[in-house]
């Protein structure tokens, strides 16, 4: 009996701590059901092709991870998610970021593996808050490299090794 008890108070507490709860979200629909508790939404490969327009009505999400799916472009709503502190939109086939993004008050933002190599001059605003900038993976030579460096200097930025392309 004793063994039997310990073992539903275990599967209770396994589900209380690893469901969708406390703000963390997996499935988008789940998350459309009770838009202002979304935090965090988590839709790591789940083969999105775009953004869906529904995000930008969790007013009070703070980290969006959108890594591994086949993204190709950050729309300029992004902007509307202004408690959004941390975005993840790493291994996607993103080639430019919106401009009106630079107003979110990012402090990580993690890109690696996509096709961005400059950012506009009006990042350098995002330049205050930005802590941690990845971008890995993404073809840049060393003068695309110090440009965002000047954009983003108090941020922790990695970068690959520079390339030799001459552009």
């Amino acid at each position: 009996m004793m063994k039997k008890l310990l073992i539903l108070i275990l599967l209770i507490f396994s589900k209380a701590c690893f469901s969708q709860g406390n703000g963390y979200f997996n499935d988008i629909d789940k998350a459309l059901k009770n838009p202002n508790s979304v935090i965090i939404l988590d839709l790591e490969k789940q083969k999105i092709k775009q953004i869906p327009s529904s995000i930008f009505n969790f007013i009070n999400l703070e980290k969006l991870i959108l890594k591994r799916n086949y993204i190709k472009v950050v729309p300029k709503e992004i902007c509307l998610l202004t408690k959004l502190h941390y975005l993840d939109i790493s291994s996607n086939y993103i080639s430019e970021l919106p401009q009106q993004m630079h107003s979110l008050k990012l402090d990580t933002l993690i890109m690696w593996d996509n096709r961005v190599r400059e950012f506009n001059e009006e990042f350098k605003v995002m330049g205050t808050t930005l802590k941690y900038l990845d971008l890995r993976a993404i073809q840049m030579n060393k003068k695309e490299q110090t440009e965002i460096r000047k954009l983003f200097p108090h941020a922790q930025i990695r970068f690959g090794h520079p390339c030799n392309c001459n552009r």
